[in-house]
């Protein structure tokens, strides 16, 4: 079992097919991907990367009632 936090979504648990498909090496990938590109170097507010908005979309989904699937 794998624990995150999110600052919107606060603490959740992973385990299963979600700690096996986040701990993947295309997924891990996403840690060094900026979500804004190069607009981190004008605003070092916006370092928000593509991994972290993948696992907070998962959050989100889970938060809704979303299935596994989803």
């Amino acid at each position: 079992m794998l624990i995150l936090y999110d600052e919107l979504y606060g603490k959740f648990e992973i385990d299963g097919v979600l700690l096996e498909l986040i701990q993947s090496d295309p997924v891990q990938r996403l840690k060094g991907i900026y979500q804004g590109g190069a607009s981190r170097f004008v605003n070092e507010n916006w370092n928000t990367t593509r991994y972290d908005h993948s696992v907070g979309a998962m959050m989100l989904v889970n938060r809704l009632g979303g299935s596994l699937e989803e």
